[in-house]
């Protein structure tokens, strides 16, 4: 489960720098593209914080069965 949320979040990463590349190489695009592109950004941050927090989460479980 924490790899899925890993890859999606580079995948919204990839999405964000997809628009503002798209903004760069066409000029004459409105300005929304930025602004979405900052935001998909901002959400695929998110969601890798969340897939290293899921990650870390196994981890600590995994250890913890080990221990007993």
């Amino acid at each position: 489960m924490d790899k899925t949320i890993l890859f999606a979040g580079i995948a919204l990463l990839s999405l964000g720098a997809g628009f503002l590349t798209a903004q760069s190489f066409d000029t004459s695009l409105h300005s929304a593209f930025t602004t979405g592109g900052y935001l998909w950004l901002a959400m695929g941050g998110i969601t890798i914080s969340l897939g290293l927090k899921a990650k870390k989460d196994k981890e600590k479980q995994q250890m913890m069965g080990a221990l007993r």
